[in-house]
């Protein structure tokens, strides 16, 4: 079992933290996946942790090399990636039922600017790209299911960054130049469409702390001291 590390508020620690540079020869962790809920600063956390390892960064090109091996946009990939859109729930209906009629829905979309891929067919694309991309090793990978990708693998860290709904909302708000109340029900919606999604494609829960190896409050932690946490982390093992 990998050890838990605490936030702890003195300044030594973050010393010491700080000092974490570029991974060690005997290190096995060749693999940082990180999950970040909206409004925890993981992307910045995850970047700032490439830097400290000298890894290199994976993101939305995660979802661009996808939709370049599905022949679609970046964007049909995004999509399907977060919520069914009208497209797919009508491309798996025709999966099912190749006789129903297009028609038969209320907002019909022409099929014929698509390719007939169900968001299950996007999501092996996703998985085929997350997999390839740590087989190279030392990456930092964010987003888009890598933990439980690539959950069971020995050579990677799988890390949950995380916070109160209160202070995420706060950093929407700010980010985006829209007041709390609306940044909050994002935090919600959001939450509730990736927890729907994972559970549906790897019966697991998002938020769960149990299936990552360290969880990181970012209420407590500036991005440079959680970066920091998980890099000397990975240099642990």
């Amino acid at each position: 079992m990998r050890p838990t590390l605490h936030s702890g508020s003195g300044e030594g620690l973050q010393s010491r933290l700080s000092d974490s540079g570029p991974r060690g020869p005997g290190m096995n962790i060749r693999i940082v996946a990180v999950a970040r809920p909206v409004g925890t600063a993981g992307e910045e956390i995850a970047q700032l942790t490439a830097e400290k390892l000298g890894f290199r960064f994976y993101d939305y090109q995660v979802v661009q090399t996808a939709a370049q091996e599905a022949g679609v946009s970046p964007e049909t990939v995004s999509e399907a990636e977060h919520t069914p859109s009208l497209l797919t729930r009508i491309l798996e209906a025709l999966a099912r039922n190749p006789s129903m009629p297009v028609a038969a829905w209320a907002d019909p979309v022409p099929l014929a600017t698509n390719p007939l891929l169900t968001s299950t067919e996007y999501r092996r694309f996703i998985e085929d790209v997350i997999r390839d991309l740590a087989d190279q090793g030392e990456a930092v990978l964010m987003g888009h299911g890598a933990p439980m990708v690539l959950h069971g693998r020995a050579d990677t860290l799988k890390v949950l960054t995380t916070g109160s709904t209160e202070l995420r909302a706060q950093r929407i708000a700010e980010g985006m130049n829209i007041d709390v109340d609306s940044a909050r029900k994002t935090v919600m919606r959001t939450d509730s469409e990736r927890q729907d999604y994972f559970q549906r494609f790897y019966n697991r829960a998002w938020l769960a702390t149990e299936n990552y190896d360290l969880c990181l409050n970012t209420d407590r932690l500036t991005p440079d001291q959680a970066a920091s946490i998980i890099a000397q982390t990975a240099q642990m093992h």
